[in-house]
């Protein structure tokens, strides 16, 4: 039973001598807090106003050639041949796509015979013509013979018309049967292979001009009004390391579409280097300002971080240091927008001689 006591009494001291310990530290801890607030800092200080921003509003855009051809056919018929590849690099003229051509090519042959025997026709008829017309001058024909001699002229002429009409609509369909590359650039997309059923009005292929580069974007009709052609942007494609870069509006439609109600706008890189590094089909994001409102912007640097908040620092009316956590909007250079947190009017530090805690002393400079 004694030795039940002593343990008892042992555990008990040993508390209480714990117990002393975490007392004798807390106020310590206070002690030193209570230090480090009564400390005195140099700061500057500035009045957080509002100043006159523009509006910046972001849309989706598409890097794309401004001279691109999407290039179809007037026949139908099957896709023979494909001899180049998306990306490779042609010149004008070069084939891009054959179609099979063997029925064209009959009907040729057939019109090329029908005109053979239509010009000998009219080459005979003509002849006895002139004739007919000859002996009606000398009295020596009817005028019924020149009238019907007249008419089997005007009719073979009208017939051989008729052919050659016929023949140049058939070489025209014949040169659609071969799609050719209408100026020097790449293979942009093909969308059609060998075997494919070649349909009139169908894209088969498209070829663009590298070296012409521009970025399209559509603009809601609410900030149409608000852009015109040589406004600057400015233009963003991460896919090429390009952010914020600056551009012109070289288009705006006038016409917008009825179902969007969007419309279409054109933009070029003011920097030809960055224009090299743009290839067609990249995703880009086109800022603009449209109109202008009063926002609050402070420096940067009188941003204090803690974790995953975001404040600055004010001043009570004693100098004490206050930290006011804020909720940020967009930044312009230098500086950055304040939405909540802080108010026009209140003073606020924007450079200290040492790191700042709240209850500071500041001595402003």
């Amino acid at each position: 039973m004694n030795y039940l006591l002593k343990d008892h009494m042992k555990t008990l001291s040993t508390l209480l001598a714990l117990t002393f310990l975490i007392t004798a530290a807390t106020g310590c801890s206070s002690e030193t807090e209570t230090i480090e607030n009564t400390r005195s800092v140099n700061v500057k200080v500035e009045t957080a106003s509002n100043t006159l921003s523009a509006s910046t509003q972001s849309f989706p855009g598409l890097v794309e050639s401004d001279n691109q051809a999407s290039l179809s056919t007037i026949v139908m018929g099957t896709v023979t041949e494909v001899p180049v590849e998306v990306g490779e690099q042609v010149n004008k003229g070069d084939v891009l796509i054959r179609i099979k051509d063997d029925q064209i090519l009959a009907q040729k042959s057939q019109l090329e015979a029908n005109m053979v025997q239509a010009k000998a026709n009219l080459e005979n008829t003509e002849k006895n013509y002139n004739r007919i017309k000859n002996l009606y001058a000398e009295e020596s024909a009817t005028s019924k013979e020149l009238d019907d001699i007249s008419t089997m002229y005007e009719i073979a002429k009208a017939n051989m018309d008729a052919l050659n009409a016929r023949m140049n609509e058939v070489n025209e369909m014949l040169a659609y049967t071969t799609i050719r590359a209408p100026f020097d650039g790449i293979v942009a997309r093909k969308f059609v292979a060998v075997g494919d059923m070649a349909a009139p009005g169908h894209p088969l292929v498209a070829v663009a001009d590298p070296g012409e580069i521009k970025i399209t974007a559509n603009v809601p009709e609410q900030w149409i009004g608000e852009i015109s052609e040589g406004d600057e942007v400015n233009v963003s494609i991460e896919s090429a390391g390009i952010y914020n870069a600056a551009a012109t509006l070289i288009a705006v439609s006038e016409a917008g579409d009825p179902m969007s109600r969007q419309y279409a706008v054109e933009a070029k890189l003011d920097d030809a280097e960055l224009s090299s590094k743009l290839k067609t089909g990249m995703f880009a994001q086109v800022g603009m300002n449209l109109g202008s409102n009063e926002a609050l912007y402070i420096p940067k640097t009188a941003l204090v971080t803690r974790g995953q908040l975001t404040g600055v620092y004010t001043l009570t009316d004693d100098n004490k240091a206050v930290l006011r956590w804020v909720r940020l909007g967009q930044s312009s250079g230098d500086r950055v927008e304040v939405l909540s947190g802080l108010t026009a009017g209140e003073p606020y530090v924007t450079e200290a001689n040492e790191e700042l805690r709240q209850g500071f002393t500041l001595n402003v400079q």
